[in-house]
């Protein structure tokens, strides 16, 4: 661990297993994105726990991977094929889940997908557009629309909305990803106001993780990051609190400072994009 990856709160202390099992044991737990990095991370994290595992990737073979590996451990784990931009598979999916596990404990929405393209690289590639926004907005909302009323007749439970720190602070390159996160946020936002007590939401707001999705971005390989493993802990903890929100802790301050004065951050976001661009 670096010291500036310690300073950026990029290790937080995850919370102690039995915690964990007290919430999880026997539970049923979604997570989306569960073939690879963080939600692969979560899924072997909440079976050892006691957790009862449904799966959801669009990979077939990485899903089924991740899911023997927990069954050869002795846990529980199911594995749900699905893209998440096809809406109608979505709710389908979700009511065959319903109809053959029952309603979900918790659900880690987690699925996501990035492309680091300025405006003038997507002008004339508006289906980069909807591809994020379907895998990381719509998509969500589709799943959620089906299994969060079950959750409540089932007696509630929480759900965790893993979002970004591009939500609240733009950068050159990431509009389509940061805006596509914001409208998640804000829809999660909102309902959790509706659904609160018995279902319970918290938006955790992760910075830079080193997993394959920032690959395609070779100065990343020098930035500092958070490991999927500190992200999963950081998403366990958001299980056993229920806090709304959960994010570095320099997130708050920066918010606030762009509140203030808008341009505050351009010029340093400018010299880094610049800096990515020519690496």
């Amino acid at each position: 661990m670096s010291l500036l990856e310690w300073m950026l709160g990029m290790r937080p202390r995850p919370p102690h297993g039995a915690r964990v099992r007290r919430v999880m044991a026997g539970r049923l737990v979604v997570i989306t994105g569960a073939s690879r990095g963080i939600g692969a991370e979560c899924a072997r994290r909440f079976a050892a726990a006691g957790a009862r595992v449904v799966l959801i990737a669009r990979s077939t073979q990485a899903l089924e991977v991740i899911a023997q590996q927990i069954r050869d451990r002795g846990g529980e784990a199911h594995a749900i094929r699905l893209d998440l931009r096809d809406r109608d598979a979505v709710e389908h999916a979700a009511r065959a889940l319903i109809a053959e596990h029952g309603p979900p404990a918790v659900v880690v929405s987690n699925a996501g997908h990035s492309i680091h393209r300025t405006l003038a690289q997507y002008a004339d590639r508006g289906h980069d557009a909807e591809r994020l926004f379907g895998v990381n907005a719509l998509g969500p909302v589709a799943l959620m629309r089906v299994l969060i009323p079950a959750m409540q007749r089932g007696g509630g439970g929480s759900v965790v909305a893993v979002s970004s720190v591009s939500a609240v602070v733009p950068a050159a390159g990431w509009s389509v990803y940061g805006a596509s996160k914001a409208a998640a946020d804000a829809w999660f936002a909102a309902v959790a106001q509706e659904i609160a007590p018995e279902v319970t939401v918290s938006l955790v707001r992760l910075p830079l993780v080193r997993t394959e999705m920032i690959a395609p971005t070779p100065a990343y390989a020098r930035s500092a990051a958070m490991r999927p493993v500190d992200a999963a802990g950081l998403i366990a903890r958001a299980i056993v609190t229920r806090r709304r929100t959960y994010g570095p802790w320099w997130l708050s301050p920066v918010a606030a400072l762009l509140a203030l004065w808008p341009t505050a951050l351009d010029r340093l976001l400018a010299s880094h994009e610049s800096r990515t661009v020519r690496r």
